[in-house]
């Protein structure tokens, strides 16, 4: 009795593991379609609400995701104000990244049907290293989108391409060169990889410069010779009357000249 009851439970026992099988599949891929479903990318910008709806580009197999903002609208105007933007990774974004990759981010002004940048490298994201970041656009001094006037409706197209780390990290500054695996192919225009270096310092000297030429416009004391300057006493305040003043009429007036 023992071993025929022994061997029943065997029998018991291995066709109960024949039956799990496909249910071990069959929730591994209800939890891929599940995925797919969610939110996977974020993108926020100051001022504005979250966005989360991407959408995958047809024929990329869940490498490739865009999602199309406006400004003004869904995004400040001018464009010269957006600084920066902040993007993230989503829980679903887990079921769509495979291991040993990560995700590059992208983006294209296009002003017409006719009119439009080519996609440049933003940045990059990972899920085991840096899930969220603050990219910075560089559009403030970019001199095609200065002439943009503050009404001006744009497009601004974001791209998402799921790319190896090695690809990753050659267009991110760990190696030299671009890749042809990392093509957005959702417009024909060339993708570049320029991204966006931090230009503060070289804001906040520009600005200094004008204040200094601002003050030796007043110098009664001869600044070249004795290397000291005699202003009058209110040459700050008449100085930032006249920045602001110009401010308004052009954001970027003290980027476009050193006089």
């Amino acid at each position: 009795m023992d071993l025929d009851r022994d061997s029943s439970m065997t029998s018991y026992n291995n066709g109960f593991a024949a039956f799990s099988a496909p249910a071990v599949v069959q929730d591994q891929q209800h939890h891929q379609l599940q995925g797919q479903q969610r939110p996977m990318f974020g993108l926020i910008a100051a001022t504005t609400p979250l966005r989360t709806d991407f959408r995958p580009v047809n024929g990329s197999n869940n490498t490739k995701f865009t999602l199309t903002v406006t400004s003004p609208g869904d995004l400040p105007s001018p464009l010269t104000a957006i600084n920066e933007l902040v993007f993230f990774l989503l829980p679903g974004a887990a079921y769509v990244i495979p291991p040993n990759s990560g995700v590059l981010i992208y983006w294209q002004v296009e002003v017409s049907p006719t009119v439009q940048s080519g996609f440049e490298l933003l940045g990059s994201l990972t899920l085991s290293g840096k899930q969220s970041d603050i990219f910075r656009t560089g559009w403030s001094e970019r001199e095609e989108f200065m002439t943009l006037s503050p009404n001006q409706p744009v497009k601004v197209n974001i791209g998402i391409s799921i790319e190896p780390m090695e690809v990753v990290r050659n267009l991110t500054g760990d190696g030299t060169g671009g890749s042809t695996s990392s093509t957005m192919s959702t417009t024909p225009t060339t993708m570049t990889t320029s991204g966006a270096p931090d230009k503060r310092p070289m804001v906040a000297q520009k600005i200094a410069e004008d204040l200094y030429n601002f003050m030796l416009s007043f110098d009664t004391g001869g600044a070249t010779g004795s290397q000291q300057m005699t202003v009058p006493a209110n040459i700050f305040d008449r100085w930032w009357r006249r920045f602001e003043n110009k401010l308004r009429r052009d954001p970027n007036f003290f980027l476009k000249n050193s006089n």
